[in-house]
């Protein structure tokens, strides 16, 4: 890397490694000490923000090639499956949302459309999702080194990293939400109640018009929901 800005780009819980590596490695819901060399290794727990920050970190280093998805799954984000189909389908250009995604609120909204073109051309996307073995890991970061191509040829893209402050497209909720999917557990929009899904339906004359956020404090999943 030539370009004098200082990489990685945004701040997050990462380790930075060898910047002239060709892998990088997110190991999503956990930690994982994986004694293997490699541009940069963390986590990424949000199907939004945390996708954006990876995304950042790896147009604006060309040397990238390989991004390993390992580790476990995150409830309710589903933060491994959303950027599995954000490097397949992209996103919709109207709304920001990861096309096919299955996580509560996939949206990238704070980065350019090239940004997200550059992303799904520059690396090659190795899915170990759900592997948590160091060991397993290791050896495929030692195998993509020989597929290495090269350095991306059309250079860094760097990105200002502004969060907006605006929420989600607000969607009137005619029927239950499924939050959890792999738990069962839905938002019941006729009583604003969250609660485990049933085979059966419900029925009001007055429902009330709800959205759901799931945020991520570090130590779980919390789920906020109010009436619009």
């Amino acid at each position: 890397m030539n370009d004098s800005r200082q990489w990685p780009a945004v701040s997050g819980d990462f380790e930075v490694g060898n910047p002239s590596h060709c892998v990088a490695i997110c190991t999503l819901g956990k930690k994982i000490g994986v004694d293997v060399e490699c541009a940069i290794i963390g986590t990424c727990k949000t199907e939004n923000i945390g996708i954006e920050r990876v995304i950042i970190n790896i147009i604006s280093n060309p040397n990238i090639r390989f991004l390993i998805l390992a580790g476990p799954e995150v409830p309710g984000h589903l933060t491994g499956r959303s950027l599995r189909a954000l490097y397949h389908n992209g996103v919709d250009e109207d709304t920001r949302r990861i096309i096919d995604a299955e996580g509560a609120i996939p949206y990238i909204e704070n980065i350019p459309l090239e940004g997200i073109d550059q992303f799904r051309e520059q690396v090659e996307l190795v899915e170990m999702i759900n592997t948590n073995d160091p060991v397993a890991i290791a050896a495929k970061a030692n195998e993509l080194v020989v597929k290495d191509p090269g350095e991306y040829t059309k250079g860094a893209m760097w990105v200002e990293f502004k969060v907006t402050t605006k929420k989600s497209p607000k969607r009137a909720m005619g029927a239950d939400v499924i939050l959890l999917p792999e738990f069962g557990v839905i938002y019941d929009s006729s009583c604003s109640l969250v609660m485990n899904q049933q085979s059966s339906a419900t029925v009001s004359e007055h429902p009330s018009l709800a959205i759901i956020e799931v945020q991520d404090d570090g130590t779980g999943t919390i789920l906020f929901g109010r009436e619009v």
